[in-house]
């Protein structure tokens, strides 16, 4: 089963948490749109090369939630919203793995910031 969405527990602020998390995507090339102080969609590529081009042009978005945990813990959610379907079976397994390797950029961000208690994925 593909991964839906992995949780990040990590120590301090949300405002702490968000700009740990929009420096990690930023540097994987996302860009990164706020809704509100709390949820944000992040994308790389281009939606409409993936329509025209299928497999052959990348396209990949998550959403992104910040919600408080304990006092001085944040939760950062990282939400998958696109399956990959439109690039057909390459394009999904590509999704699933863009997925699994944000998982382990970010796991690995938020660790070296000292700030990483621990990671769920559902």
């Amino acid at each position: 089963m593909a991964t839906k969405h992995i949780d990040f527990l990590v120590a301090g602020d949300p405002a702490a948490a968000r700009a740990t998390a929009v420096q990690a995507l930023g540097e994987r090339k996302f860009q990164v749109n706020w809704r509100d102080e709390w949820s944000a969609v992040a994308q790389r590529g281009s939606k409409t090369a993936n329509v025209l081009l299928g497999a052959m042009a990348q396209y990949f978005e998550v959403g992104v939630r910040l919600m408080s945990a304990s006092p001085g813990e944040t939760v950062v959610r990282i939400e998958r919203l696109t399956s990959g379907w439109r690039g057909g079976a390459v394009g999904a397994a590509r999704t699933r793995r863009n997925m699994a390797s944000l998982r382990t950029e970010l796991e690995s961000t938020f660790r070296a910031a000292g700030v990483l208690r621990g990671v769920t994925e559902g």
